[in-house]
């Protein structure tokens, strides 16, 4: 059989597996793992940026079956807003030109960033674009998958607990809590979402994706 090796840890991968054993990123070729480079809507592009980073996280927790509050957060994105690249968060949006204002320019703005995974900057344009509609689930789902691409794995929980809490029945919110738990290394936790996940919508767009990954976990 034909070993493979992960793209992203070097590690070896069975042959068949989709996923690095190691590091959960996806092994499969191009133009099979579901990636398209440009995506057409919120809920695709979440579940695609968030499965994307996973390997960026290395941090442990105790598994737990359904958590009922997040970990506390080791750093506040409204808080310290600093960017990864260097430099204070306000001064670099400030830097950019025509920032907007309004709900509708914020998130195209932060659209635009994360699909070039510029997540800092996505990441404040959703916050600012949440803090003049708080219950537009879909740009909090954004906000959560950039907050994890930005490596902050219990931040990004709470804003889809905060999703779910509102609207149990958002699809991609609780396929990306699984993703989350699964990098924490909670697999029953990431089992419990993915299932969920299933149960609202079998046929969607992370559908394969999720199923894959319980096939991985022996779920």
């Amino acid at each position: 059989m034909t070993e493979k090796k992960c793209p992203d840890c070097s590690a070896t991968v069975p042959a068949g597996s989709k996923f690095c054993p190691e590091c959960g990123a996806p092994v499969q070729a191009a133009g099979k793992s579901g990636k398209p480079g440009k995506k057409a809507s919120h809920a695709l592009r979440d579940n695609l940026i968030i499965v994307g980073v996973i390997a960026a996280i290395g941090i442990g927790y105790v598994l737990v079956r359904e958590p009922e509050e997040p970990p506390v957060p080791v750093q506040e994105v409204a808080q310290n807003q600093a960017n990864p690249h260097g430099g204070d968060m306000e001064s670099m949006m400030g830097a950019l030109p025509n920032i907007p204002t309004d709900f509708e320019g914020l998130v195209g703005m932060g659209n635009t960033n994360m699909d070039q995974s510029n997540y800092a900057v996505a990441a404040e344009c959703y916050k600012r674009a949440l803090a003049i509609k708080a219950d537009a689930y879909d740009v909090r789902t954004d906000f959560g998958a950039c907050l994890h691409g930005m490596g902050l794995a219990a931040r990004a929980m709470e804003e889809f607990n905060k999703v779910i809490a509102e609207h149990p029945e958002h699809g991609i919110a609780n396929f990306n809590l699984g993703i989350v738990h699964y990098s924490m290394k909670n697999n029953d936790s990431a089992k419990y979402y993915w299932e969920q996940y299933l149960q609202i919508d079998p046929n969607g767009s992370a559908a394969e994706a999720a199923r894959d990954y319980l096939k991985q976990i022996g779920g």
